[in-house]
């Protein structure tokens, strides 16, 4: 978006009040609430447009790099001087070890003018929120989500080290080390109760409340040298944001018991060698003689506490701490729900509203699924959660021989008969149809994609239907 005159001349009007509040260069910078004021003040009503948006809007609880906003880019929607606002505010999001840290990080993903910025609430009264989103990284200031440290979820990565053992280089490499050095400390019992098959899908963050199902090792059934180990893991995870954003972390964390109410877990399949053999390919007489390996994806998990960290093939990693769990949902109340649903029902849910939105009377999502509904009111945005990339309902034509045996067997239970020369209709998404490296749905003979968003179809269903296609 071309930059206007007077867009540009408020940016210097508000780039001159911005000074003025710091006293014109002087070593103490102007506060986040009077810096957010200065860009509010500055913004035209076709910037308000793009990025402006009402407080309680459900993209707000959207978690995950660059999936707030697409665009268009700060470099392109703003004048320099709105841009040098929204540094400030990008400095103020993080500590002077998270400035460092996510340098690597901008600096790969195209600098900050290539990030996305959203304003929730006005942002020239108190009690606005200001994220930015880019390649790799979701930072939060100003008031944040009832009850959620940092602001609410934030996402960081970097994309440095791509399969390679203890992702060197990357700007993120110590939270790795942290867990490892942590891990260390475990013995052979709780080694066992910590290393897990497989991870779940990155998204799989929303907080769960005490009564929650928490994988893993219970901290609880360890020792204090290794309690205090996952405290100092704690704090190298935390050390990214300012001190008051760490310390209201910690406290959400202590309100639920502290370390020992957090359970642990490493994956079999993402522990690595030098070599990059995994851990789980190998024999026990082997892993016997290579010793302990590196541990590259983990989880912490707990009442109100998620903190997901994806070493490989490069880093990509979410944290979630919340006081109150069902407080923290934003939007639109849909439905409610007595226990957590995640896995298949969800998967059911999601390709009843596909089908639903479609007509059509197959459908298809895999079997990952990006997020759950947690116990108590699922909302718009929970809604938009799930479908944090805002992918597109679509109508794939597939030819029955083309099908691979998970997705022949799916559509089979909804009725299919499926031939070899058959071809089938089946609602799916823009992602399944063509985008997935995997190919879980095979690779159509065509695809239909239409305007509608995954999201607006699951709330639909949900506004029809509540959660019968889950519960099925």
């Amino acid at each position: 978006m071309p930059v206007d005159r007077r867009t540009f001349l408020l940016g210097l009007g508000a780039t001159a009040g911005w000074l003025a509040t710091r006293g014109l260069g002087a070593r103490e910078p102007a506060s986040f609430e009077a810096t957010l004021r200065a860009l509010g003040a500055s913004l035209t009503a076709g910037q308000r447009g793009h990025i402006v948006f009402p407080a309680d809007h459900p993209s707000r609880q959207i978690n995950n790099t660059f999936s707030v906003l697409r665009g268009p880019h700060l470099g392109t929607l703003l004048s320099p001087g709105q841009q040098a606002l929204v540094r400030d505010l990008y400095e103020a999001m993080l500590s002077e070890r998270g400035r460092e840290a996510f340098a690597g990080t901008i600096a790969v993903e195209g600098r900050l003018e290539g990030c996305a910025l959203a304003l929730y609430g006005e942002p020239t009264e108190p009690g606005a929120q200001a994220v930015i989103s880019g390649g790799h990284l979701l930072l939060r200031g100003g008031a944040p989500i009832p009850g959620a440290a940092l602001g609410g979820g934030v996402a960081y990565g970097h994309q440095i080290g791509n399969r390679q053992w203890r992702v060197p280089g990357n700007s993120f490499a110590y939270h790795g080390d942290a867990w490892n050095r942590f891990f260390a400390t475990l013995d052979a019992e709780e080694r066992g109760a910590a290393i897990l098959a497989e991870p779940p899908h990155e998204l799989l963050l929303q907080p769960q409340a005490a009564d929650g199902a928490f994988p893993g090792l219970a901290l609880a059934r360890t020792s204090e040298a290794t309690r205090e180990a996952a405290r100092a893991l704690l704090d190298a995870v935390l050390s990214a944001y300012p001190e008051a954003g760490r310390q209201d972390a910690l406290s959400s964390i202590a309100h639920h018991g502290g370390v020992e109410a957090l359970h642990v877990a490493s994956y079999a399949s993402r522990g690595f060698y030098p070599d990059m053999k995994s851990w789980a390919e190998l024999e026990p007489a082997e892993r016997e003689r290579r010793g302990e390996p590196y541990w590259q994806v983990w989880r912490v998990e707990g009442p109100g506490t998620v903190i997901h960290f994806k070493g490989h093939p490069h880093v990509h990693a979410y944290l979630e701490i919340v006081r109150d769990p069902a407080r923290a949902n934003l939007g639109e109340s849909l439905a409610r729900t007595s226990a957590t649903l995640e896995g298949e029902p969800m998967r059911r849910l999601l390709e009843a509203a596909l089908r639903r939105t479609t007509g059509e009377a197959l459908a298809f999502h895999g079997a990952e699924v990006p997020g759950r509904f947690c116990a108590g009111e699922v909302t718009t945005g929970l809604a938009f959660a799930l479908d944090p990339h805002a992918n597109r309902v679509a109508v794939a034509t597939c030819e029955g021989r083309g099908l691979p045996a998970a997705a022949r067997e799916r559509l089979e239970a909804q009725g299919a008969a499926i031939e070899p020369n058959g071809r089938y209709r089946v609602a799916t998404t823009d992602y399944f149809a063509h985008e997935q490296e995997e190919h879980e749905l095979g690779i159509p003979l065509a695809v239909e994609t239409s305007t509608e968003r995954v999201r607006d179809a699951l709330i639909a269903e949900l506004r029809a239907n509540g959660l019968a296609a889950a519960a099925a």
